[in-house]
């Protein structure tokens, strides 16, 4: 069973997707800490961005 605790133990490791996910379930059974926590937790936006412009820059090179 998931808890709080490993969906701490993953945010901590920089695993945010498993901790996400942990905090939705505890959330969507009524845990109200888990669910500010799933709402504290940074977005992973900007690092998707990053890893999405830096697969255009290898593209552009493999292309030229």
């Amino acid at each position: 069973m998931a808890t709080r605790t490993l969906a701490e133990l993953y945010a901590k490791q920089g695993l945010l997707g498993r901790a996400r996910e942990i905090y939705r379930q505890l959330a969507e059974q009524g845990d109200e800490v888990a669910r500010q926590k799933l709402l504290e937790l940074p977005s992973s936006g900007p690092r998707i961005e990053a890893l999405q412009e830096l697969l255009r820059r290898i593209g552009s090179r493999k292309r030229s």
